[in-house]
């Protein structure tokens, strides 16, 4: 009896870790700053939600930023938070088929995790080569998660008169980036939209392996 009382004490504690890992990535997106947002966002005034697929992709790639990986095969939008463990793993489930010519990745940066989230997603996206600032946070990342230590990125000033013209205008695209999800009412991530070929657009809100993403190649549009 004693055996069997420290098993299920165990796999308890192990449950309920489980579950603080999965809800850190959880996250509500936080309330749009009232700042001008930019000219292609404001060209359709139409909430996504009453948008056709193929509307609603097209204003996808004219209103979000996002750093594109791979320039073969269907491409997907990956929303992705700089303190989210999930959204690297993912990257890193990802990135064998880029390589392949197998996909290509819209990696979408968003600012609602932690407040470390915004000023490091600005210094991503300001970086004259934000596909290579991207690729140098992930490896960061991903020996943050190995060590157990935090993961040294830099972060761009955003204290008011402090912040440089290039880090205001990558911050305006991150908030703009932060809406969107927020008007399609996706409050989690890690998030990957992708445009199927029949159908609506997809969304799959979590972690996804290699396997299901090899899976989906086929039902997506080129």
């Amino acid at each position: 009896m004693a055996n069997i009382s420290t098993v299920l004490i165990v796999r308890f504690f192990l449950v309920f870790i489980a579950v603080l890992l999965i809800s850190a990535c959880a996250k509500k997106a936080p309330p749009a700053s009232t700042s001008p947002n930019s000219a292609t966002a404001a060209e359709d005034t139409t909430t996504p939600n009453k948008m056709t697929a193929s509307k609603l992709w097209n204003r996808m790639g004219k209103r979000l930023t996002f750093i594109q990986e791979g320039h073969h095969g269907p491409i997907i939008y990956d929303f992705t938070d700089t303190n989210c463990p999930y959204c690297h793993l993912i990257y890193v489930t990802e990135a064998d088929l880029i390589r392949e010519g197998k996909l290509t990745v819209r990696y979408v940066p968003v600012a609602i995790i932690k407040p470390s989230s915004m000023p490091e997603a600005a210094a991503i996206l300001q970086e004259g080569n934000p596909i290579a600032a991207l690729q140098h946070a992930e490896q960061e990342i991903g020996n943050s998660m190995t060590s157990g230590k935090p993961a040294n990125l830099p972060q761009a000033t955003d204290a008011i008169g402090a912040a440089t013209q290039k880090t205001i205008t990558a911050i305006k695209k991150i908030e703009e980036n932060n809406k969107f999800l927020q008007e399609i009412d996706v409050n989690e991530l890690p998030d990957i939209i992708y445009l199927p070929k029949k159908g609506k657009l997809g969304l799959i809100t979590g972690f996804v392996s290699q396997k299901q993403l090899l899976a989906l190649l086929p039902e997506l549009q080129q």
